[in-house]
């Protein structure tokens, strides 16, 4: 009885896009607004790729379009839903997709005013996914000791010794016993290479 019920509170395919043609000009130019403001920080998806991303959704049934929720707020809504998983995806992948990489030792023009990196490594896109992997792989075995869990993030952040420890506000002895524990859960992962 639930499913019917679900079923008669939101729109069908029919009814979205009878919802969709309905809007006017006015409100066509503020879904654009709105798409170009939510993709602004999405690495190859302008405003137009949003909205139809969020429109497809719809008809496809995909997402739910609740019964008598105004056009203009579902489609914000599932934009914005569909912008946020999207930024998720590229700011946990393994590669920094904004920054903009010169393999030369020259800076680009001063005038761009963009961020720039000049490679320095030979480390790979795969050689960062299988860091991130060990890391996460790290901290669900560490799910069982907080504070070894805690000291090994400080230790990623490039925080050590002393310095952890007062971030943590911990006493040397506390500090000690956490490092030692936490060095014994990545001994394993050291001589995997």
């Amino acid at each position: 009885m639930s499913d019917t019920v679900e079923n008669e509170s939101r729109l069908n395919a029919r009814e979205v896009e009878e919802a969709l043609q309905k809007l006017s000009e006015a409100d066509w130019a503020r879904a654009e607004s709105y798409a170009d403001f939510l993709s602004r920080s999405i690495a190859g998806c302008d405003g137009n790729d949003l909205l139809q991303m969020a429109m497809e959704k719809f008809i496809n049934m995909r997402r739910r379009w609740p019964a008598g929720l105004e056009p203009l707020t579902a489609l914000f809504g599932a934009m914005r839903s569909i912008s946020s998983n999207e930024l998720k995806k590229e700011m946990n992948g393994p590669i920094d997709t904004p920054a903009v990489v010169s393999t030369t030792d020259e800076s680009p023009d001063e005038e761009q005013g963009r961020p720039y990196a000049i490679a320095s490594t030979l480390e790979t896109p795969e050689d960062v996914l299988v860091g991130r992997q060990l890391v996460e792989q790290v901290e669900s075995e560490l799910s069982d000791d907080e504070e070894a869990g805690l000291l090994f993030m400080l230790w990623i952040e490039g925080t050590r010794g002393a310095e952890a420890a007062a971030e943590l506000g911990w006493d040397k002895k506390r500090f000690d016993a956490a490092r030692k524990r936490l060095l014994r859960r990545l001994a394993p992962h050291d001589r995997q290479g």
